[in-house]
């Protein structure tokens, strides 16, 4: 019966509109975001070094880790920035781009703000993902890419991390939807 309730239409659409609409409290800050995303643009050229750890973990470890019970737990059972919908191929995705573009804009400048300045925050930061709807493995799989961008944090500072981590997430954004067409 409660697991008819965290499944249900409702339930996910309220929750995905609670996560996402945090963001949107932030409008004011968009613009700095955005000059900020401008500020650490030479750091885009690391993404492709995080998307391809996760892209290595999904081809050659994903299917093993996948039949692990414990590891493959997920409250949700999806990821919950891709959209409720995701499970219905590229027309459960499309409405939910706009809204997961203009989220990472804050969110991610967040954790990079809260999370880099310790390597405890950056555990921290890998296993709050599950509160979205991640798999226990695929949190431990941000470990190393949260490493990568605290790494350049310390080198370069903020708004190289921000870029980094911003654009790491359209990469992963556009190979989902690229995976369903």
């Amino acid at each position: 019966m409660i697991e008819d309730f965290f499944q249900s239409d409702g339930f996910i659409i309220g929750y995905y509109i609670l996560t996402v609409g945090a963001s949107l409290l932030l409008v004011k800050e968009t613009k700095k975001r955005i000059k900020d995303l401008r500020a650490g643009i030479d750091s885009i050229k690391y993404a492709p070094f995080a998307f391809g750890i996760l892209f290595a973990y999904v081809f050659l470890a994903y299917d093993f880790v996948e039949t692990i019970p414990f590891l493959n737990w997920s409250w949700l059972g999806y990821n919950i920035a891709f959209g409720p919908f995701a499970d219905e191929g590229p027309l459960g995705i499309i409405p939910f781009v706009p809204l997961l573009i203009y989220m990472f804009i804050h969110i991610n400048y967040v954790e990079e703000l809260y999370f880099r300045k310790s390597k405890r925050m950056v555990v921290v930061w890998a296993f709050i993902h599950i509160a979205m709807g991640v798999k226990i493995h695929m949190a431990i799989i941000l470990l190393p890419i949260g490493f990568l961008f605290k790494y350049i944090y310390d080198k370069k500072g903020i708004n190289h991390s921000y870029a980094m981590h911003f654009a790491t997430n359209i990469l992963v954004v556009l190979t989902l939807f690229l995976s369903f067409i």
